[in-house]
């Protein structure tokens, strides 16, 4: 089949009406080195799953997924995707099959980018991290991000130590024609668990900002969800950089396929969730 049939729809195949979605950690390297990031704290080895495919076998795979389930809408994170190898031609061809949304920290030159994708099928999730980046050349990047159609919003994290620099960054940001969008912290600092180690004045401060997902508010108090009926694995997935498919961030041992082989698939139904709290909404 060739990609322009694809593309255009002629042999599209949709069992079912609902939206299909997934996260694509492409691989977890990355030119930062926050203090919030999960796998860094462990000393993960992330050299040890990664792969590396070309453009033409990554079209291929995902070609694949059009055919099961028609066009998907495809968040690629982790790590920091722009410094996957030919990043732009990869997401400049995956984007004429599937719409595509990515998360990056805006470390590295955007001019290719912007000269070679459409932005009504690529959207970009901008992350602020004030401890690496610098904000001069961050906003000048987001600021042409958004004359292309690809942003109007800046994600910063709650992360304790930088809530009270979210004030300064906000006026900032308004000032550049940009709104600050805010995730809550999932994790410990100082021996304090978070969300639900965030103080009364922490959330006044942090509240008026938070964002959503799944059409729900990221959470400042930990929603139970063991038991409940999920989506996740059925219409929504999390591919790993080494080709597991489990069914969400918290489910990281609950493997469902694999993404490199062709007969992969997602859940026939919904299933109970397996986990106790779903930082990201998956459930929604």
């Amino acid at each position: 089949m060739e990609l322009k049939e694809v593309a255009s729809g002629k042999s599209a195949s949709e069992p079912r009406k609902t939206e299909i979605r997934f996260t694509w950690d492409i691989h977890f390297r990355c030119n930062y080195r926050c203090p919030y990031c999960w796998f860094y704290h462990k000393g993960y080895d992330y050299a040890r799953d990664e792969r590396h495919f070309s453009t033409e076998e990554w079209v291929i795979m995902w070609k694949n997924i059009f055919e099961k389930y028609g066009p998907c809408y495809i968040e690629i994170a982790s790590g920091e995707p722009f410094i996957y190898p030919n990043f732009v031609s990869l997401v400049r061809e995956i984007s004429k099959i599937h719409l595509l949304t990515i998360t990056t920290n805006l470390s590295v030159d955007i001019d290719d980018f912007v000269k070679q994708i459409d932005s009504s099928m690529v959207k970009i999730g901008v992350t602020f991290h004030p401890s690496f980046a610098d904000f001069d050349k961050f906003i000048k990047k987001a600021q042409i991000l958004k004359e292309h159609g690809f942003i109007d919003t800046v994600n910063y994290l709650a992360y304790p130590p930088q809530i009270k620099q979210l004030d300064y960054f906000k006026k900032k940001f308004k000032q550049n024609g940009l709104a600050i969008m805010v995730t809550t912290f999932w994790g410990e600092h100082n021996g304090i668990k978070y969300p639900e180690g965030y103080t009364q004045q922490e959330i006044r401060i942090i509240d008026n900002d938070i964002g959503k997902r799944n059409k729900e508010e990221y959470q400042l108090k930990p929603k139970e969800v063991k038991g409940r009926l999920c989506h996740a694995g059925y219409k929504y997935a999390l591919i790993k950089p080494c080709g597991s498919v489990v069914r969400c961030s918290q489910l990281s041992d609950r493997i469902i396929g694999n993404f490199f082989q062709e007969d992969f698939r997602l859940l026939d139904k919904p299933e109970p969730c397996e986990a106790d709290s779903c930082p990201c909404n998956e459930y929604a």
